[in-house]
């Protein structure tokens, strides 16, 4: 072998040496790194599991049980759903969910999407709009209820200003209107960030060439703004659903679920049979349907999603 042969080999058993040497040191330190980060998320999981999947599974069982709280667990098997299957206050509770959302959604988004479309350009105050439009979402539930409460009285300044002798919250067919009115006021706000953020994240390119192009308003609102806001709307209407299926505050602290169960939501009806009537395993039972009823409409949804997507493509 020549010197040349013989210096090569040589880097290249010194190669291989150093090498062996270091990957034991880069296997230890991004061992310890993965260590490390998973004791920086091990709080948040343990969180998670403790209340997110603990909770969930227990009710899981204990919807097969009779269960007071005080007294032993007692297995039923099926009777709990089965029982709600003719139980008029659950599907009058189902109603008032639905009707919620329904009424709720679609103001609160365009409501939302209109203030958002007002306030993303760079105008004189928008800073101070974008925090009294956001304010009434930071503010606490319970103290907005009890406002609201005092507002829609028949004597109230609601009707004093609009001139007119309603008792919103007394008669069975406005009261739960008087808590969707509240709702949106107080959830447009929050709707108005989200679209923000998706528009302010549309490229302004594609304005500017359909400007070029001599599109108006309402061309650049149809082809350009709402196919790329889709993720966003897909978004909001998944929140809405979640938050209509979990709606209480409102309809404890302003109608107590009256009159004559017109504004008794699921979760209101989970909170009666659980708490005040200490019928655990019917609450439980509830509240699993409602599980289901919230993963069936997110998936229908998600479903229409990819179907508009998949066509548009």
């Amino acid at each position: 072998m020549n010197k040349a042969g013989r210096v090569e080999s040589a880097v290249g058993i010194g190669k291989s040496h150093l090498a062996a040497r270091l990957w034991p040191a880069n296997w230890r330190y991004h061992t310890r790194m993965k260590v490390i980060g998973f004791l920086f998320t091990l709080p948040v999981l343990v969180f998670f599991l403790v209340f997110n999947i603990y909770p969930i599974i227990s009710a899981i069982i204990i919807s097969f049980f009779e269960f007071d709280l005080f007294g032993p667990m007692t297995w039923v098997g099926p009777a709990n759903y089965q029982n709600l299957t003719g139980n008029k206050n659950f599907w009058s509770a189902i109603r008032v969910t639905l009707s919620f959302m329904l009424f709720f959604g679609p103001p609160a988004w365009v409501i939302g999407f209109l203030f958002a479309s007002l306030i993303k350009d760079k105008i004189i105050g928008r800073f101070f709009f974008r925090s009294v439009f956001f304010a009434p979402t930071i503010l606490s539930a319970v103290a907005m209820a009890t406002a609201w409460s005092l507002l829609l009285r028949q004597n109230g300044p609601l009707n004093a200003m609009l001139g007119l002798s309603v008792s919103w919250l007394t008669k069975q067919n406005s009261a739960l209107w008087g808590i969707v009115i509240m709702s949106i006021w107080q959830g447009a706000g929050w709707f108005m960030v989200v679209f923000l953020a998706g528009l302010q994240s549309i490229p302004q390119t594609f304005y500017e060439a359909a400007a070029i192009d001599g599109a108006g308003r309402w061309p650049l609102l149809r082809h350009i703004t709402l196919p790329m806001l889709r993720p966003i709307f897909a978004f909001v209407v998944i929140h809405t659903i979640i938050a209509g299926m979990k709606i209480f505050t409102p309809m404890f602290i302003m109608t107590g679920g009256g009159p004559n169960n017109s504004t008794r939501s699921m979760a209101m009806l989970i909170y009666h049979e659980g708490l005040r009537d200490l019928r655990m395993g019917r609450a439980s039972a509830i509240s699993m349907v409602g599980f289901v009823l919230i993963l069936i409409l997110t998936i229908i949804q998600l479903r229409l999603f990819r179907v508009h997507e998949g066509v548009e493509a």
